[in-house]
């Protein structure tokens, strides 16, 4: 069995198109049905969420929006093989800022 189907249920599903959603059902690496736990289908898996949140189809933007623009904005010294080199990149960096 290459892409078993999974029953996720007992959970608490947080989705607009299903309110009372308890449990959902993925087949082929997708959601295949999504409903009650006493309207379950049958499935090659259960997996007892013991009440966790699950939110189908959430995509989480979390990205590290500081990280990225201090790499943007920073000092770059890939390519300084020395201690003068360093110096000098820091002094020139510095005097470009405020």
């Amino acid at each position: 069995m290459t892409n078993p189907s999974t029953l996720y249920r007992g959970g608490v599903l947080h989705c607009p198109a299903e309110p009372s959603a308890t449990a959902l059902l993925v087949s082929g690496g997708r959601i295949a049905w999504l409903g009650t736990d006493g309207d379950a289908p049958s499935a090659d898996r259960v997996v007892d969420l013991g009440g966790a949140l699950v939110t189908p189809a959430f995509v989480d933007a979390h990205v590290h929006a500081t990280d990225t623009g201090l790499a943007l904005s920073g000092l770059e010294l890939c390519g300084v093989r020395s201690a003068g080199q360093l110096l000098d990149a820091v002094a020139g960096f510095a005097a470009g800022l405020p």
